[in-house]
């Protein structure tokens, strides 16, 4: 569903369905969703005593749940219950709600519901049921050139002008995440909004665009790629500085260093697509890219020093297991090792 699919229908609200679930692995599609039923609701309800968001992720009370639930209203023709994360809501409350959907499942209905889930499969008979009485919705999580298009239309009517590659890098730093790129890019427009010319070049998003911890480590692992050690352990710095966990860190560069031995192979591009499609969890966005990345850096190493590398990752993965040194201290090594491998 888009993202203003309720104002599609009549603007009226006795037009709605007793019950909604949009369900999507992206946490902003669904916060997105929520914000545009709240936009079209503003004016028809009041927000402040009929509309409530209670969050299954967090610890809900029962108590103000039902308090909220069994208050009626006095302001607005219809009372909006929203419950994020219904998948982690506990099994008592989804028969509550599931009891009171059924109620609300008439001509005249009071009560609507909004539910959103991270998970396509969680309790079959709440989703037969709004299925039943309303609608079931799996929203489709944005690609690449749908924050392109947003960014260009965006920015066009605000006169700003981003380069070519500073409009890639700000798609790359917010790692495909639509409300973030919202968010960095009023952060870019305060920042050129005075100038007489508005153009937003790389300089500008790597100066005021924080690129979040999944990047970061991709780019500890470009480095390697490029053998580039300063740049390895300045990537390495920052991650140690999120105090984020290393786990993922070695099995990345054993993925690249394998990509490097498919591409060497006689079937190469063919072989190392199909093995980052099926082994790494990135957006379709970034396969291509990797790809021409990974052939160009697998001329930086040679056959014997990337079996020598497999055999420094082995032996590292022991001493991570074993405890035979801080985690931070034996990543800084193994980078430095890899590095500077020379057989």
């Amino acid at each position: 569903m888009k993202g203003n699919e309720i104002k599609k229908e009549p603007l009226r609200l006795d037009s709605l369905q007793p019950c909604y679930l949009y369900i999507s692995a992206s946490d902003s599609i669904l916060e997105d969703k929520i914000e545009s039923i709240k936009g079209f609701l503003e004016e028809k309800i009041n927000l402040d005593t009929d509309f409530k968001v209670f969050n299954g992720a967090e610890e809900t009370s029962d108590e103000e749940f039902y308090n909220y639930i069994s208050t009626p209203s006095l302001f607005s023709p219809k009372k909006i219950v929203v419950i994020k994360y219904i998948d982690k809501v506990s099994s008592s409350l989804q028969k509550k709600i599931m009891d009171l959907i059924s109620i609300n499942n008439g001509s005249s209905v009071n009560m609507i519901f909004i539910l959103t889930s991270a998970k396509q499969k969680f309790n079959t008979k709440l989703i037969d049921l709004v299925k039943k009485t309303g609608t079931v919705k799996q929203l489709r999580t944005p690609h690449g050139g749908d924050l392109k298009n947003w960014l260009e239309e965006r920015s066009k009517s605000d006169g700003v002008v981003f380069t070519d590659g500073a409009a890639s890098l700000l798609i790359e730093n917010v790692d495909l995440d639509l409300n973030m790129l919202k968010k960095e890019y009023e952060k870019l427009y305060d920042y050129v909004s005075s100038e007489t010319k508005k153009v937003i070049d790389e300089n500008a998003v790597r100066s005021l665009v924080s690129r979040i911890y999944s990047i970061k480590v991709f780019d500890l692992v470009d480095c390697l790629g490029m053998r580039d050690k300063k740049g390895s352990l300045e990537a390495l710095r920052s991650l140690l500085e999120d105090k984020q966990s290393m786990i993922g860190l070695v099995t990345l560069i054993h993925r690249m260093f394998k990509c490097f031995l498919y591409i060497k192979s006689a079937s190469g591009r063919s072989s190392v697509t199909g093995y980052i499609e099926d082994n790494m969890k990135v957006s379709p966005y970034y396969i291509s890219r990797i790809v021409s990345k990974y052939i160009n850096w697998s001329s930086n190493y040679t056959q014997t020093e990337i079996i020598k590398v497999f055999e420094l990752l082995n032996d590292y993965d022991i001493k991570f297991r074993s405890g035979a040194g801080q985690d931070e201290h034996l990543i800084g090594k193994l980078i430095s090792e890899i590095a500077d491998i020379s057989v």
